[in-house]
């Protein structure tokens, strides 16, 4: 899969839709389930075939109308990793 040469900042609830709606490879899910207790943000390492693939898994259940009344929040984190994926800046301060 690759270098994981991506880091991508993510709150608690990112990794909550991640789970949800972007079947991540076994690697990242693992690691997004070992998320530190209390903790509301995190980097995530991540090669960029793991973030191209979780982009497209996202966006998949978004465009087939699967993510209900988290629409708006997949969205807006398909937004971020995008960013991410196009400028190498996978930090939140993107979306203030």
């Amino acid at each position: 899969m690759g270098e994981l040469s991506e880091t991508i900042q993510l709150t608690i609830d990112h990794r909550e839709l991640v789970l949800k709606y972007g079947y991540p490879f076994e690697r990242l899910q693992a690691s997004l389930r070992r998320w530190p207790k209390g903790r509301a943000i995190r980097r995530v390492r991540m090669s960029r075939f793991e973030l191209k693939c979780l982009i497209g898994e996202l966006s998949r259940s978004y465009n087939h109308e699967q993510t209900g009344k988290d629409s708006d929040a997949v969205l807006d984190l398909c937004d971020h990793l995008e960013y991410a994926q196009l400028t190498g800046d996978g930090d939140l301060d993107m979306l203030c």
